[in-house]
């Protein structure tokens, strides 16, 4: 199986959708366009380390950020609630890649979460075991990302 960033985004989406609902996801921040509430997902940091039998470490920072509708009634409540969302769904989730679609399950690390201007930051860690190859293809992957799912 391969992992790239977009199908961890659409996987993420295919999750949280259902007990997020109006939300509009998005792989990548966007300026314009944008339908609220969204949800959307940056990337902090990545950082390798070698494993044994040839295999590389790939802790990756993943942050979703949350943005409901500006100035409104309750609108912290409606960001604590997001979060409770998340936190109930993101201790694992099902991961699909692009090409075969079988899911695997994906665990999270270091979830934590925060508001700050009226939005709210749901961050946490994937910490991804792969291969030469596979490793190639998520930098890639990252590299390249700028879609919306």
């Amino acid at each position: 199986m391969i992992f790239t960033m977009p199908a961890l985004a659409r996987s993420l989406a295919d999750c949280l959708s259902p007990e997020l609902p109006g939300a509009s996801f998005y792989a990548d921040p966007n300026q314009q366009g944008t339908r609220s509430p969204a949800l959307f997902l940056r990337q902090t940091f990545a950082r390798i380390s070698p494993q044994p039998g040839g295999l590389l470490l790939r802790r990756l920072g993943l942050d979703l950020v949350y943005l409901d509708r500006f100035y409104t009634v309750r609108e912290e409540s409606r960001l604590q609630a997001a979060a409770d969302v998340m936190d109930q769904m993101l201790e694992t989730f099902p991961y699909a890649a692009e090409k075969d679609g079988k899911a695997v399950a994906l665990r999270t690390y270091d979830r934590h979460w925060e508001i700050a201007d009226s939005t709210l930051h749901y961050k946490f860690q994937l910490r991804l075991r792969l291969t030469q190859a596979e490793d190639a293809a998520l930098m890639r992957s990252i590299q390249e990302l700028n879609m919306e799912v």
